[in-house]
């Protein structure tokens, strides 16, 4: 059986969510990832998608018209100076594009809050028919896989997961071998890129956060071990190649999604 293969938005960032569309339908790709809040610090405009605009509507065109769909869309973050973690719409608009998941990380530095705000998010996520993905990196307030799996457990929430990241699951200490750790059921996808040898260290977060923004590798390029950790995950489990790279960024946006998919679909044998 072969694997579902995804764009993540992050991989083609100059891209509006209807540009997103066409670019993965031509690339190849059957499914997107796509971010629907602006996130200045990597360079997404506030798009005016969360209500029903212009915007929404050409991307939902965009999306009959190719027959891609949306595995998630991104992404949420628990700040402890904003209380309120969801912006008006989002979840909404998440359920019109037909996404089955949405993903979160947390800046809080309490894992009580974090596991609060995350059930929350959860109980509010269920009323649209959607999962809820807790993202782990080093720098943040959930660190690791194991850290991740526990707040999820905690949670008691039947549509809680864990997503990995193929960076930051490396750079948390994160090797393969892990993942049986983990309940197979609590993965609903995995993101995919690879990394070159030189890591930043564990503390110099600023590095860590560049690595991740614009210093990410397409598969193959890099030294993860990327096909054993595929081969670790359920075989049911999509993979969302987000690969963000500055040497990259002023190739046309479809050449990119090109070189992902290629990229991709060698590792997977797709």
């Amino acid at each position: 059986m072969k694997r579902q293969l995804s764009l993540a938005h992050l991989t083609v960032l100059d891209t509006t969510p209807p540009e997103l569309v066409t670019a993965a339908a031509t690339a190849g790709f059957r499914t997107i990832g796509i971010r629907l809040t602006a996130t200045p610090s990597v360079g997404v405009p506030p798009y005016d998608i969360l209500r029903d605009g212009p915007m929404l509507r050409e991307t939902l065109r965009r999306l009959a018209d190719t027959g891609v769909s949306v595995l998630d869309t991104e992404f949420l973050r628990f700040e402890p100076e904003h209380p309120v973690g969801v912006p008006e719409g989002f979840l909404d608009v998440s359920a019109r594009l037909g996404a089955r998941n949405v993903l979160v990380m947390s800046a809080e530095p309490q894992d009580a809050r974090t596991l609060e705000r995350f059930g929350e998010l959860c109980d509010q996520a269920a009323a649209y028919g959607l999962h809820v993905n807790l993202e782990f990196a080093i720098y943040t307030g959930v660190r690791s896989l194991v850290h991740a799996a526990r707040v999820v457990a905690e949670s008691k929430r039947s549509n809680a997961s864990v997503l990995i990241d193929a960076l930051h699951f490396s750079r948390s200490g994160g090797l393969p071998a892990h993942v049986a750790s983990v309940d197979p059921a609590l993965f609903r996808y995995a993101q995919i890129c690879d990394a070159g040898p030189d890591m930043p260290g564990p503390g110099d977060t600023p590095a860590l956060i560049r690595e991740a923004r614009t210093g990410r590798l397409l598969p193959g390029e890099g030294v993860l071990p990327l096909a054993e950790l595929i081969a670790a995950l359920p075989a049911t489990v999509p993979l969302a190649i987000e690969a963000p790279n500055r040497a990259t960024a002023d190739l046309p946006a479809v050449e990119r999604a090109k070189r992902a998919y290629r990229a991709l679909a060698a590792l997977t044998g797709a």
